[in-house]
């Protein structure tokens, strides 16, 4: 078909450019990659961490990115141990023309991944040896180029072709295999755009005109694209409309009006509204097995509509007929965004909620594994998994917490049954809940406080049967310390304190007797600064801990510690902050941020901090010396032993410096 339009692309001369696709590019973590990977045929490759950015992480996966037909899917690797290395094997789709791989590893600090040192790990498929499947330079052409690089999770961070080579490849595809040109003649434009942002405006009308002559019979998502170019790239309202009504006329049903019909539903403000145009969306766009997969997600957000009615209404019953009817997603949604909220806000009774959480979790436990978490290439198959198992565990635990309110104990520790082990003793609070629970069945607990000292999660209370249960095996006091620390370390890697250096702003402050002074951040000690607010939860969750710290570093003059209240802007907070402490019984000083000039809220020293960190949330523990920033975190975990053991570990790593 292009042959006989004579499209010209705009490609600058190449001297010499000569690209080889095979395995030379890839180093030795990843071997056994085929120079000639065959589609239909299966890779056997081994993947060795050592010496990159997965060498000391314990369970490693991998994905492909794959241009499939010409669309980007994702795939698992199916990859298995021997011994330090893993096999990484991966069957190679039938229409399959290019395939990118990433591993990766879940760490406590976020995910890790390797891509060979930002070269990538790539392949082009082929047909037959000498023959690359057709999509294999289109795919080479964006995969590696900047402006496609975010489409694909940011695979590359800094390392991408220039785009006189991406002209080059999609050049060659188009004379290769023009008859998929409709495929991607909207990726044409966009390379044309940012090639030759000058000419765009002249020569991309001249392009599509030619290319609107052929357009009889083709699929929707054509007339679609060529709409929204004429639109949004070339401000061709006319022509943009013209293709509307076309669009209009020969897909009544199709993704463009179902698209429009369910963003006029999201305008709607009043609820009953809402909830009546949403159940004639449903009417007028059924859901069917022609609705493409990109549209799944409208009609997940047409459920959750539903949902939120109905709960706003309290009309409970039709929440519990829509339940099964509803996703994986679509139930976590509602789980958290109405039931958690619920329990927290009180604004519900815990009996009435049980009523729908029981069969929600119910649901979610048989649907774990319907990968209604991939939404494009966003996850592979076995992230999409991971994410839902990793909900359901979050929303087990508000489960646990409503059981509490509601004083069924079996079925706390049903549920806690129902939890992965790494994540039974992971809060003090819930742990808590477990002692309680097993208390009021008349149910031993001491392994269940030993497990919580090993996870460092103990509460106060927590702690103080198991020293009760220490003593009554004849055991001293004053051996106690060391055995709740051979505890926490049966359980605890050495894991070095990351220090940070930064230049810390000034702090002034305002002590509560109205003398302002400036913190000498200069004098060579070890300073902890730990900003909080009256109306911050986390905050007054994290001050038994914080104590314990002050007392242990009470006599330490290498160590200064500050609790500073920022962000108030409501009248009397000082009042209440002094009020607060004294009513928990904490011996500790607070002082005040100051005001800025002009404003309301007191956080002229803190705001320095938060435009560091690129946060403002609090509570904000801050470790300087010689003024310098050494470390910082943010919120707090809600287990007591942590924060003060890891603010001890950087004290203690400052002083040894």
């Amino acid at each position: 078909m292009l042959k006989k339009l004579n499209i010209k692309l705009l490609v600058l001369a190449f001297c010499a450019l000569t690209i080889k696709v095979s395995a030379q590019e890839v180093t030795s973590r990843l071997q056994g990659m085929a120079d000639i990977p065959i589609s239909g045929t299966t890779i056997n490759m081994t993947y060795d961490p050592k010496g990159g950015p997965l060498e000391n992480i314990k369970e490693i996966k991998g994905y492909a990115y794959v241009f499939n037909d010409y669309r980007w899917e994702i795939e698992d690797l199916k990859m298995k141990k021997n011994g330090a290395v893993y096999s990484a094997d991966f069957t190679v789709p039938k229409n399959c023309a290019f395939m990118a791989f990433k591993f990766y590893g879940n760490t406590e600090n976020g995910l890790v991944t390797d891509t060979n040192q930002d070269k990538g790990y790539m392949l082009v498929a082929f047909k037959e040896p000498k023959v690359k499947m057709p999509g294999a330079d289109l795919a080479w052409a964006t995969f590696r180029n900047k402006n496609f690089n975010g489409e694909f999770n940011g695979y590359f961070k800094d390392f991408s072709i220039d785009g006189d080579a991406t002209e080059y490849w999609l050049k060659k595809e188009v004379q290769d295999h023009p008859d998929r040109f409709p495929e991607f003649f909207d990726t044409y434009i966009k390379i044309l755009k940012k090639q030759k942002p000058e000419k765009f405006e002249e020569i991309a009308p001249k392009v599509l005109t030619q290319f609107s002559k052929n357009t009889k019979g083709m699929p929707e998502e054509v007339f679609v694209k060529l709409r929204n170019i004429y639109l949004f790239d070339l401000k061709d309202q006319k022509k943009a409309d013209s293709l509307e009504t076309v669009i209009e006329k020969q897909f009544p049903n199709g993704a463009y009006l179902r698209f429009n019909a369910y963003q006029k539903i999201n305008k709607i403000a009043d609820a009953a509204e809402k909830y009546k145009a949403a159940n004639q969306f449903l009417t007028d766009f059924p859901y069917s097995k022609e609705v493409p997969a990109s549209q799944n997600y409208l009609y997940d957000n047409i459920v959750k509509i539903k949902f939120s009615y109905y709960f706003e209404t309290k009309d409970y019953k039709s929440i519990l007929a829509l339940i099964p009817t509803m996703n994986f997603a679509s139930i976590n949604d509602g789980y958290h965004q109405y039931i958690s909220k619920a329990l927290y806000l009180k604004s519900v009774d815990p009996a009435v909620i049980e009523t729908m959480a029981v069969p929600m979790i119910k649901e979610m436990k048989a649907k774990v594994n319907d990968l209604s978490y991939m939404q494009g290439i966003y996850w592979s198959p076995n992230q999409a998994t991971e994410n839902a198992k990793n909900q359901l565990n979050n929303e087990l635990v508000i489960q646990i917490r409503m059981f509490d309110m509601l004083k069924k104990y079996p079925e706390v520790l049903e549920t806690f049954d129902a939890l992965p082990l790494e994540k039974r003793y992971e809060k003090a609070s819930i742990n808590d809940i477990h002692v309680r629970a097993l208390e009021s069945l008349n149910k031993p607990i001491i392994e269940v406080l030993k497990n919580a000292a090993r996870r460092n999660t103990l509460s106060e209370g927590m702690t103080a049967k198991l020293k009760e249960a220490y003593l009554k095996e004849g055991k001293k006091e004053s051996d106690f310390p060391a055995y709740l620390e051979q505890l926490k370390k049966e359980n605890k890697s050495e894991e070095k304190i990351a220090l940070i250096d930064i230049a810390a702003p000034a702090i002034k402050v305002q002590g509560t007797d109205g003398k302002t002074k400036q913190l000498d951040l200069n004098s060579g000690k070890i300073i902890v600064i730990d900003f909080w607010a009256t109306w911050c939860g986390p905050c007054k969750k994290a001050f038994p801990a914080m104590q314990q710290l002050v007392t242990s570093f009470k006599e330490d003059q290498q160590v200064e510690v500050y609790f500073i209240s920022t962000q108030e802007n409501h009248e009397g907070y000082k009042k209440a902050a002094v009020a607060y402490l004294k009513e928990k019984g904490l011996k500790i000083d607070t002082y005040f941020d100051l005001a800025k000039k002009g404003g309301s809220t007191n956080n002229e020293s803190f705001s320095k901090y938060a435009a560091i960190f690129k946060s403002s949330g609090i509570p904000r523990k801050v470790v300087i010396k010689n003024g310098k920033i050494r470390f910082t975190s943010e919120g707090y975990s809600g287990n007591p032993g942590q924060l003060v053991d890891e603010l001890t570990g950087v004290i203690n790593a400052l002083k040894n410096e």
